[in-house]
């Protein structure tokens, strides 16, 4: 079992989507995905999910709220994750090796990228998200 988090980084009206360049599912390599990780021994999931963001993004961000809890299987690999959204005035960022490129969209160009992980559940978690103020 691994314990996770991903986060939902809005600037604007768009989200921080990143480009993969290595994960555990071959198949998620070079797809687009928000950020997040494995949540380390003695973090809970707000410290996880901003460390997850410094690393990644090298942005700092306000985590605004919990969004729906996720299950998750895949390849016999089952995730618990926490999902959040977080606000950021920041537009500039400094991905890291795990992420070969990022891109900020809204809820419709969505439809318009291919690779990316999970799409249907991203768009239910940004419809969501779109919801909070």
């Amino acid at each position: 079992m691994i314990y996770q988090t991903k986060i939902l980084i809005r600037n604007n009206g768009k989200y921080l989507l990143l480009k993969k360049a290595r994960d555990i599912h071959k198949d998620h390599i070079n797809c687009w995905e928000v950020p997040g990780g494995k949540i380390k021994f003695g973090e809970n999931p707000i410290e996880a999910s901003l460390r997850e963001i410094k690393e990644e993004t090298g942005i700092d961000c306000k985590i605004v709220k919990e969004l729906k809890f996720l299950n998750i299987e895949k390849d016999n690999i089952k995730t618990n994750t926490h999902v959040f959204l977080a606000e950021t005035n920041k537009e500039d960022v400094k991905i890291s090796d795990e992420h070969s490129d990022f891109i900020w969209v809204s809820y419709d160009e969505i439809d318009n990228l291919d690779n990316v992980i999970f799409k249907q559940l991203l768009k239910e978690y940004i419809l969501e998200a779109d919801g909070i103020n």
